[in-house]
């Protein structure tokens, strides 16, 4: 399988543009939880990288795991009861805000613009406070792409963990799986910082009060990401150990909200993308300029797209996920039994 796999991704790459393939750094194939392709571009399988908004789906996971071990206790908690100490800026419909309206992005609260942006509150000293007094400024219960809502969750983990989320997730996730974060860069999640960030290894920004950033901007390595879905097409089992409860995995990668327009996927999960791919269900975790991880469960599949985004002063434009993810459906699942 290993030879047709690569056969056919050679023979497919071979007849790309240059614009398709320039900013890719690393393409993994692995099925039944063993790699057939692996392949880099101007990169090593040491080197990490920026997976942009991959960053989420990581947070989800955190938020699945603290559930299972107490320090968070519902999905129905509210914003008022998970972040108290912010109560005086919110106002009454942001405080009556549930925890599963913030994974599935269907709170109302601050969404990204067509171009990736995102509000004022990232360029002020306080972003979760800037996030909690703009409000709620779309229609609660639809969905909108949001990176605030994301920011949110890393610091309800971090509230409800009495730690840092890079510190929670090192021992809950990270080092469980075998993924290095060991002197991990928490530079300010300013321009200024951005020589800080890519001379790092491996990083999670922060924000003023020393939150990780839950939107973007963890580093890792390409076959960190592989772990990932591989996590989850095992329904939270690694080695043998549970790692994420199964009824989360299942949960996180079910379509709960229709998503509009092209987003790459149909529905939205908590924190996870839910497609299909070559007419099978798909589930993926996106991230600007390229980086996917995308699981076909029926395949038993796992396809990770790394490309070069590394600053924190500007993002490159690489080629969109639809690109990628239409190699996954087009050629890749095909070529499976």
């Amino acid at each position: 399988m290993e030879a047709k796999i690569s056969a056919v991704l050679t023979k497919e790459l071979s007849l790309l543009s240059d614009y398709s393939l320039r900013e890719l750094r690393a393409l993994l194939v692995h099925v039944c939880g063993v790699p057939v392709h692996e392949e880099y571009r101007s990169s090593t399988a040491d080197e990490t990288h920026n997976v942009a908004s991959v960053t989420k789906s990581v947070i989800g996971t955190l938020v699945g795991i603290a559930l299972a071990d107490g320090s968070l206790k519902s999905l129905d908690q509210t914003l008022g009861e998970l972040l108290p100490e912010h109560r005086t800026v919110m106002s009454p419909a942001v405080a009556s805000i549930r925890l599963r309206q913030l994974l599935t992005m269907t709170a109302g609260l601050d969404a990204d613009l067509s171009d990736s942006s995102v509000g004022a509150w990232i360029q002020s000293d306080h972003f979760v406070e800037g996030i909690l007094r703009q409000g709620v400024v779309g229609k609660p219960g639809t969905f909108a792409y949001s990176s605030a809502t994301s920011h949110l969750l890393s610091a309800i983990v971090a509230r409800a963990t009495h730690r840092s989320v890079l510190d929670y997730a090192t021992e809950k996730l990270f080092d469980p799986l075998g993924i290095p974060m060991t002197g991990a860069a928490q530079p300010l999640l300013v321009t200024a910082s951005a020589a800080a960030y890519d001379k790092a290894v491996v990083a999670l920004p922060v924000d003023h009060q020393g939150i990780n950033y839950g939107a973007s901007y963890l580093k890792l390595r390409a076959r960190d990401m592989a772990k990932l879905g591989q996590l989850y097409l095992d329904q939270g089992r690694w080695q043998g150990k549970q790692i994420v409860p199964q009824r989360w995995v299942r949960d996180a990668t079910t379509g709960h909200v229709n998503v509009p327009g092209t987003q790459g996927a149909d529905r939205y999960g908590y924190q996870w993308w839910v497609t299909t791919a070559g007419g099978h269900p798909a589930y993926a975790a996106l991230g600007f300029g390229g980086q996917l991880v995308e699981v076909v469960p029926d395949k038993a599949l796992v396809v990770v797209f790394a490309t070069h985004v590394d600053t924190l002063a500007s993002v490159a434009q690489g080629p969109s996920l639809d690109f990628y993810q239409s190699l996954v459906s087009g050629t890749l699942v095909p070529a499976l039994p």
